[in-house]
């Protein structure tokens, strides 16, 4: 089903005629947001043709249903590919391998397993909503560089980080978006670079930092509004709930453990998010409920600061209470 397409008989994928090709890496607790993400793609850029990929280790059959659903509600393409632990085998006995979920190290994988599907692909987390136009994405000339990017916090994260993994050329990208050139990647051996350093360095960011360091001095960075990281936490901590925004964004990234699709996301992102998933193929789930000692505190600590004393304090009530059970349950194995 979607748009106009030829078949590639090498791998099996649906191609489309000059398509956008935009990929995500999930693992199973982010596809509702990765499906919302499309859909504010598709819904922003009604006159250009997509195809889009979804890479992941595990799938329920409710999420593969909702994608094609999806695919069929706007006309266009969604190719699943699922991968084998295997493929990260020969470093899973690695720290940095068992201390993150497979998911985590996904967008290592993506250009080289798109090599012959697409000569330039999108890479997005599935944290991101566009809000924009992305015509002028393909006009960036990445010819000579393996990817564009954007800078990460310049005066914290990424002057920390330049410091810290002594790159030579002083700049440090955030990895949530990057439009990659698929021959350059391979050609520098990317992705084999990356898992090396992996597996043999500590690295604050883990991949992030790891493809830093490869892609240093093979990038061109672009303007925020291609990446604009919004950390809710800090906002709701301080009791704001309205967004604050003063130039034109395309991509806002909602960095951080609080995501829009948590009931518990006082702001107004949260609002933003529902628009456009009731445009989506998960208009009827739900939105998450605080299940965590660390989701609950922080429940009770936004409800607090936005003056909600008596719910705050009820939810505090909750938090202590899962607080003791969790630690009952380690005292007593």
């Amino acid at each position: 089903m979607g748009i106009p397409s030829s078949h590639n008989p090498v791998s099996g994928v649906i191609l489309a005629s000059h398509p956008m090709h935009i990929a995500f890496g999930v693992d199973i607790n982010y596809y509702r947001g990765m499906g919302v993400a499309m859909t504010s793609v598709l819904r922003n850029n009604p006159g250009m043709t997509f195809v889009f990929h979804v890479f992941a280790f595990s799938i329920t059959d409710d999420s593969r249903r909702r994608l094609a659903e999806l695919e069929s509600q706007y006309n266009t393409t969604i190719n699943i590919h699922m991968l084998h632990t295997s493929v990260l085998a020969e470093f899973s006995q690695f720290p940095c391998f068992s201390q993150h979920p497979l998911g985590t190290f996904v967008r290592l994988l993506i250009p080289n397993l798109l090599q012959g599907i697409a000569s330039k692909v999108l890479y997005m987390d599935a944290d991101i909503l566009c809000m924009g136009k992305l015509d002028g994405l393909s006009s960036i000339e990445i010819d000579d560089y393996i990817a564009a990017v954007v800078h990460d916090q310049m005066e914290t994260t990424a002057k920390t980080q330049i410091a810290r993994l002594n790159l030579s050329h002083h700049e440090y990208f955030n990895a949530g978006v990057m439009y990659i050139n698929v021959d350059n990647w391979i050609a520098n051996d990317s992705q084999n670079k990356a898992l090396t350093i992996l597996s043999t360095q500590e690295l604050v960011f883990a991949d992030q930092d790891a493809l830093n360091i490869v892609l240093n001095g093979h990038t061109i960075y672009i303007e925020e509004k291609w990446n604009f990281r919004y950390h809710l936490v800090d906002f709701l901590s301080k009791g704001e709930k309205h967004l604050k925004v003063t130039e034109p964004v395309v991509f806002m990234h909602f960095t951080g453990p609080v995501k829009p699709w948590h009931d518990w996301c006082l702001h107004e992102a949260r609002a933003i998010f529902i628009e456009y998933q009731v445009q989506s193929s998960w208009a009827d789930m739900p939105l998450d409920q605080p299940k965590t000692v660390r989701e609950l505190k922080l429940f009770s600590k936004f409800l607090i600061k936005q003056h909600r004393v008596v719910d705050g304090v009820l939810w505090h009530i909750r938090y202590l209470y899962a607080r003791f059970i969790r630690n009952f349950k380690t005292l007593t194995g």
